[in-house]
């Protein structure tokens, strides 16, 4: 992984997919690359919430991508697990992804 993170930001994501229902989220895309450039480039984040009310889940997305670009101090773009309908896109995300937050069964 390209993306070098210090433990309190670690500790920060941690407390703040908490707070926002998170059940993972993963890293994908170009912070995973050698070549990653900070200055360039957001951080993609897939991302699965709790099951939550619609209304909460708008709060909770746009708290996450508040609270997660306030914590890297980088752009981030969250992409929520389930309404990713590409299938190759998916195909290249599941591929690549390295997960931050949360267990997989």
């Amino acid at each position: 992984m390209s993306l070098a993170l210090a433990k309190l930001q670690l500790v920060a994501i941690v407390d703040a997919c908490r707070e926002q229902q998170m059940l993972c989220m993963h890293l994908f895309g170009s912070a995973l690359l050698d070549d990653f450039n900070p200055t360039r480039s957001d951080l993609d984040l897939l991302v699965e919430f709790q099951p939550i009310e619609s209304g909460a889940l708008v709060q909770a997305y746009f708290g996450l991508e508040r609270q997660l670009a306030a914590i890297t101090g980088q752009p981030v773009n969250l992409v929520i697990a389930d309404a990713e309908r590409n299938h190759c896109e998916r195909g290249i995300i599941d591929a690549s992804k390295q997960l931050i937050y949360g267990f997989v069964e």
